[in-house]
């Protein structure tokens, strides 16, 4: 009890506030049972704990060393190691030191002479070794090669919310967002586009593709969303290409043949077609999903413009809302949500499966 040069303890130090006591306090179990982590989670783990600030640039290796959050050394022991790391510890700039027991120029999975692992063993046992620290610059970097090569395939460990990793920005360029300001004109879930990055490098935007994107970007069931081909439409001829009396058309100073009644004469401004239009169908909709995907809801902007960015070619479509059986209300005057005219309006019983139908793109 009355040896000399003994620490003052914590609650007694002036200079200490309550909270940076209790969080030291915290500090010295984990530190201690840092051996028994594995070496990458925990070094993900103190790189997020370094980055909370906002300070920390992208893990990187071009990163500078003052800017970096770990320092990886080798342990100069000789003996069996048991864990992948044998000792964690934190300077006074927030430095992570970290002593691992592989990979490194000194201890027991050096490749270095025999005597010379004596001699550096003894000396960090004993003292501070100027060669250790030299080695350990370069066992700093060898270490961090292997925590980058990890990390290289485990897209799930690199991954930042929204998309902000490097990784990430690459994959925004292979569905065609990569610019900043494309991905902001698009007003869904970023992050659910990255998901879709295969599927909307190939070439093909088959039926079932196609709603299944919209199922999952909108929390739907995959049952519900349907697209029938071959919609019905009338498209305007344009003026110069409609028949007209006594005229004929002058291509590249050439008159070009007739048109006869039998083959590609055709009476009015429009024309039927079957191959340009398709219509997409969202069935069993709650009311607030309903009045959601409505021109004034918040869900139909972006599904328009989802459907847009989707498809290759930009077809004419329709959008078909379906209400469920027990969702449909009474119409009650006055009341934006049931006296929509042409929407939610409904006289008397409505049908089985009310629905209405939306004109998105002519």
């Amino acid at each position: 009890m009355g040896g000399k040069n003994r620490a003052t303890p914590a609650h007694l130090n002036p200079d200490i506030s309550p909270a940076q006591d209790e969080q030291s306090t915290l500090r010295e179990p984990f530190f201690q049972d840092a051996c028994a982590c594995n070496f990458f989670a925990l070094s993900e783990l103190l790189h997020r704990l370094a980055s909370e600030g906002g300070e920390t640039p992208e893990l990187s290796l071009d990163t500078p060393p003052a800017q970096e959050t770990i320092r990886f050394q080798a342990d100069a022991s000789l003996g069996f190691p048991v864990s992948d790391i044998s000792a964690l510890e934190q300077d006074a700039s927030g430095l992570f030191r970290m002593t691992t027991t592989f990979m490194g120029l000194q201890g027991s999975q050096s490749p270095l002479p025999g005597y010379y692992l004596d001699h550096l063993a003894w000396k960090s046992a004993h003292e501070q070794s100027p060669v250790s620290d030299f080695l350990d610059m370069f066992s700093h970097r060898l270490t961090q090669f292997v925590w980058h090569i990890w990390r290289k395939y485990r897209y799930h460990v690199s991954f930042r919310n929204g998309g902000v990793d490097a990784f990430s920005q690459r994959m925004y360029s292979l569905v065609g967002l990569g610019h900043r300001q494309l991905r902001d004109r698009l007003p869904v879930n970023h992050s659910k586009m990255l998901a879709y990055a295969g599927i909307l490098a190939n070439p093909g935007r088959s039926p079932e593709i196609v709603c299944s994107l919209v199922a999952h970007c909108f929390d739907l069931h995959l049952p519900d969303v349907t697209l029938q081909n071959w919609q019905r439409r009338m498209v305007d001829i344009e003026p110069d290409q409609q028949n007209s009396l006594g005229c004929y058309t002058i291509k590249n100073g050439e008159k070009l043949a007739g048109r006869s009644v039998l083959g590609n004469f055709v009476l009015g401004t429009r024309v039927p077609d079957l191959s340009g239009k398709f219509q997409l169908s969202i069935n069993n909709l709650s009311r607030k999903q309903f009045l959601s995907f409505l021109p004034s809801g918040e869900n139909f902007l972006p599904l328009a413009m989802f459907v847009s960015f989707v498809l290759r070619d930009q077809l004419a479509w329709d959008l078909h809302l379906g209400l469920a059986p027990d969702q449909v209300g009474i119409m009650r005057l006055g009341d934006n949500k049931s006296a929509l005219l042409g929407w939610t309006s409904f006289l008397g019983e409505p049908g089985e499966h009310p629905s209405v139908t939306i004109r998105v793109r002519e």
